[in-house]
């Protein structure tokens, strides 16, 4: 009886030692996150040559926007400033978008991105000289220059988008001026043609903006504040 009592206890002894406690799966690595390219940093984000897997928004006629995934598709008068959409790669920071000057190619024929306020971008890309054709009631003679009623006005459309893009910049600066629509006021239309002889300015589109009897088509920022 002693010897079986030895035996059990030398194999529980046996069983102790061969046996460890189980032990918990060690935790994975965590991955490292994407590298997403700092707010404002310049050539953080590049435009291949090739444009693949990019979405390249520009001003087009008419105050409108369009799109494209070709950059030779993209105007001339359009390229200085360009918003590209990355379908593959880093994100711009919150309120703002990528933009690309496709006048300027680095040397592998890909493009440097920088960051652009959102609507600092609709507001620039609109105001560089892509104002809206639009032609003039036939049969109108041009009237005598009425006085002045303010000192800024603009010769608009309904449908132009150039033209609310002025109307917004001047409502934040706190500017006065006079809205006009050319295709529905048949005086405003003839008003513009007078002043624009008189001036010698050509009147193939909208926005044409009167700042103290100076005339300027189209949107340029920086002109209009000298003007102001």
């Amino acid at each position: 009886m002693t010897r079986r009592c030895a035996s059990l206890l030398g194999l529980w002894i046996l069983c102790l030692g061969g046996c460890e406690p189980e032990k918990p799966p060690a935790p994975s690595k965590p991955q490292a996150a994407p590298a997403v390219a700092e707010a404002g940093e310049a050539g953080a984000a590049v435009l291949p040559a090739d444009a693949k897997d990019a979405i390249l928004t520009y001003a087009g006629d008419r105050g409108q926007f369009k799109d494209t995934g070709k950059p030779a598709d993209v105007p001339e008068e359009a390229r200085g400033l360009v918003r590209v959409t990355l379908l593959q790669g880093p994100q711009p920071p919150d309120g703002t978008v990528w933009a690309a000057n496709l006048k300027t190619p680095e040397a592998d024929g890909s493009w440097k991105l920088t960051t652009v306020p959102r609507a600092q971008f609709e507001e620039l890309a609109l105001g560089l000289g892509r104002s809206s054709t639009v032609e003039l009631p036939p049969g109108l003679e041009a009237p005598e220059v009425a006085p002045r009623e303010a000192d800024v006005i603009v010769y608009k459309t309904e449908w132009c988008g150039v033209c609310k893009q002025v109307q917004s910049y001047l409502d934040k600066k706190g500017v006065k001026y006079v809205a006009k629509d050319i295709e529905k006021d048949a005086t405003a239309a003839g008003e513009l043609r007078a002043k624009a002889k008189e001036k010698g300015v050509q009147t193939g589109s909208v926005p044409v903006i009167d700042v103290r009897g100076e005339l300027m088509v189209g949107f340029n920022r920086a002109r209009l504040e000298q003007l102001l």
